[in-house]
């Protein structure tokens, strides 16, 4: 399967933050990234991967890893 750098930025910060969940905002925050890009890596990933949707500290919509 080929990810772009946003997913696998995206899933490396999930899995590595077992247990927590995070928007794109929060996450865009944390990596220096835009979060318009990040929403659409962690859009594709909720699809095809471990994750599942969970509120993000701040109380955003977010997606945390389920290991």
């Amino acid at each position: 399967m080929d990810y772009s750098l946003s997913e696998r930025l995206v899933r490396q910060r999930l899995r590595d933050n077992k247990g927590r969940a995070y928007c794109a905002e929060c996450m865009a925050k944390d990596l220096g990234r835009d979060p318009a890009e990040l929403k659409t890596a962690m859009e594709a990933l909720a699809t095809r991967e471990r994750f599942s949707a969970a509120p993000c500290g701040c109380g955003a919509p977010g997606l945390i890893y389920r290991w």
